[in-house]
């Protein structure tokens, strides 16, 4: 997660005091009520140990298990994964009181081995994985804390096409997939595409057990075609899949788990397909959902600076610094002046509204990313009222 910036524009007769800041950004995303790393044994056809970070919700448990197959930049044992699952995927299972555990792959943040590429035979790769995978879930059924009846796999992007081939190997305790953006760019093959069309229509000749699938049209990895190439093969082949084509997101589909407003995408077509299942989606721990992000508005463009209601000039240079923050981010707005904005980490609209009510009980959000979503009605008379900037300390 980015760190945060914060920005205060306040009227001068507020008793606030220069260089008032928000929270500190490294807490901006609630810890789990535990984590642990254990070190669990591998594939016993390979013997290697792997290290698996485990999340847990509030509670003594036993808990439903999800098993989170991370991504990959391709850079392997080089990467040391110490942010492994702080993405919103991991936190909308913790909310729901599922136990979240991430296996790191063989050659990633300190877990043995490596993993094998040969060519284009991204099935091969996937099943070398899936053993590994199905290993951990062994041993981790035997936790205390963990119900391993029923247990969910899923994993976004090399994680997702993992999450596939783990299906392929029919674990009656696996009751469900869900793949995000799954699949598998290599630097040594030239035809992944038919590589991956070809793997998805052997998973499919195999795989029983129900999977989900959500891909984006705007995915800078994995085009519209290439995937839906690869669900129509495993559906032909048998493979029983639900596809969730959520169209265009942001600036890249692949970024979904990234943002918050990836929830509002993923929320209702998981927890149907869950419920389906009779697999738990009660939201149980709510503070570890992020703000419901609010709906775009008419009221003026992200970048019209003149629109925007209350602010004197000092005011609108701190909006105008607030559009050169990276997303996400928000801005919040109150009569007299007041303008707080948050970026980066886990819920910038929920900080932002947190330290404009400091200063006013007529807080409302003003902007989000790249999107106005200012009601015109909450605006009172006499709005424009003269104001200060209090900046935010400089970030380290």
């Amino acid at each position: 997660m980015r760190a945060s910036a914060v920005w205060l524009a306040l009227l001068c007769l507020l008793p606030v005091p220069a260089g008032a800041v928000g929270p500190d950004p490294s807490s901006s995303m609630l810890p789990p009520a535990e984590t642990r790393m254990l070190v669990l044994r591998g594939d016993p056809a390979r013997p290697v140990n792997l290290k698996v970070r485990l999340f847990l919700p509030p509670g003594a448990g036993p808990f439903p298990l999800v098993v989170w197959n991370h991504g990959s930049d391709g850079r392997g044992a080089d990467q040391d994964m110490h942010n492994v699952g702080t993405h919103y995927g991991t936190y909308y299972f913790l909310a729901r009181g599922y136990a979240v555990a991430h296996p790191l792959l063989r050659g990633y943040g300190g877990s043995g081995g490596r993993i094998q590429v040969s060519g284009c035979d991204m099935e091969s790769l996937g099943r070398q994985d899936a053993h590994d995978i199905a290993a951990v879930i062994a041993q981790l059924e035997q936790q205390p804390q963990i119900s391993g009846q029923r247990v969910l796999v899923a994993g976004g992007s090399f994680g997702g096409w993992n999450t596939l081939a783990v299906g392929a190997l029919n674990d009656p305790h696996v009751a469900a997939l869900v793949n995000f953006y799954g699949g598998v760019r290599t630097s040594n093959c030239s035809a992944s595409d038919t590589a991956l069309v070809s793997g998805a229509r052997d998973f499919g000749r195999v795989t029983r057990i129900p999977s989900l699938w959500l891909y984006g049209d705007n995915d800078r990895l994995f085009p519209r075609a290439t995937w839906q190439a690869m669900y129509t093969a495993y559906r032909a082949e048998g493979g029983p899949a639900e596809l969730v084509p959520f169209g265009a997101f942001m600036s890249n589909a692949h970024k979904l788990l990234s943002y918050p407003q990836g929830i509002a995408v993923v929320s209702p077509r998981l927890d149907g397909f869950l419920s389906r299942l009779g697999l738990p989606t009660r939201v149980l721990y709510p503070q570890y959902m992020p703000s419901s992000q609010p709906r775009r508005t008419q009221f003026a463009a992200v970048d019209d600076v003149a629109a925007v209601p209350y602010l004197s000039e000092q005011g609108r240079e701190a909006y105008r610094a607030f559009l050169s923050r990276p997303f996400p981010r928000a801005a919040v707005l109150a009569p007299g002046g007041v303008l707080a904005s948050a970026n980066g980490g886990f819920d910038p609209l929920a900080r932002a509204l947190a330290i404009c009510q400091r200063y006013s009980r007529q807080c409302q959000p003003y902007a989000v990313d790249g999107d106005v979503v200012w009601k015109a009605a909450a605006l009172p008379k006499q709005a424009h009222l003269r104001s200060r900037t209090v900046p935010a300390p400089a970030r380290p």
